[in-house]
């Protein structure tokens, strides 16, 4: 069983759980705005211009601010 990064966890929660308490939700704000990145590009960004991952999220900070604020 892979491991998932604290952030992986808390959009999980958010999108598919009882979403976040203020204090996980300070957290994810804290994690994606200071990221440590994977080798891999994101996910969904289109096009040649891909950003860098965040951990195993498989998404840039853009992107994992979009699914922190959507819930997505």
């Amino acid at each position: 069983m892979v491991e998932k990064s604290e952030l992986e966890e808390l959009l999980e929660k958010n999108a598919y759980g009882s979403g976040l308490s203020d204090e996980e939700e300070k957290r994810a704000w804290q994690l994606i705005a200071k990221p440590e990145y994977a080798d891999e590009e994101c996910f969904v960004c289109p096009g040649q211009k891909k950003g860098k991952a965040i951990y195993d999220t498989g998404l840039c900070q853009g992107h994992a601010s979009y699914a922190l604020i959507t819930r997505k």
